[in-house]
């Protein structure tokens, strides 16, 4: 199974990166794990520039640190993408890699349906509030682009709670049965 870990936290070390982290040691080692942190990478946001959609490509016409994932992602069997809440949305480093797929609507000008379905995502959001659903939406939100890109099967983990002040995570036992129950049925896809 080809599966594409995307850390969009820009601390080492973090809630997010803890469960990123926990999940990726679940999963069996037969996999080809592909891991990328978007923080220490060279990467641009799109530009607008239409090269997609003019040249009917899927192809971003920005060569940097993104070009690389966003090839993976056209044919990887799951993704894993991790990051914080950041005003009530997901990091910056992450929106980046997320704006950039556009690219892929480029060969019709509005659908991705030539890349594969029934792929995997898991959408791993961290955040302060001890109210497991206040961010809920992100994840809605987030889940309609990935779906439109042939991630049909997703899941959601939350790892609530943990602040720069208080770094224990609220929902522990729940985050830990939600990623073993996620890399059960990853692994069963083997």
């Amino acid at each position: 199974m080809e599966i594409l870990a995307i850390n969009g936290s820009p601390r080492k070390n973090g809630t997010s990166q803890t469960a990123l982290n926990l999940l990726l040691e679940k999963i069996d080692k037969t996999s080809n794990i592909r891991r990328f942190d978007l923080n220490s990478m060279n990467i641009k946001g799109c530009q607008e520039c239409f090269v997609c959609r003019t040249q009917k490509t899927d192809n971003c016409a920005i060569n940097d640190g993104v070009s690389e994932i966003l090839e993976l992602a056209k044919k990887t069997d799951a993704i894993i993408v991790s990051t914080p809440v950041f005003y009530g949305d997901i990091t910056a480093q992450l929106k980046c890699f997320i704006d950039r797929t556009w690219s892929y609507l480029g060969k019709t000008g509005f659908s991705a349906e030539h890349l594969p379905r029934d792929r995997t995502l898991v959408f791993i959001l961290s955040y302060g509030y001890d109210d497991p659903a206040v961010y809920d939406s992100i994840f809605e939100k987030y889940k309609t682009y990935f779906n439109m890109y042939g991630f049909d099967d997703c899941y959601f983990v939350k790892a609530i709670g943990a602040q720069y002040n208080k770094p224990e995570i609220v929902n522990k036992p729940e985050m830990l049965k939600a990623i073993d129950e996620i890399s059960a049925t990853i692994n069963k896809k083997q």
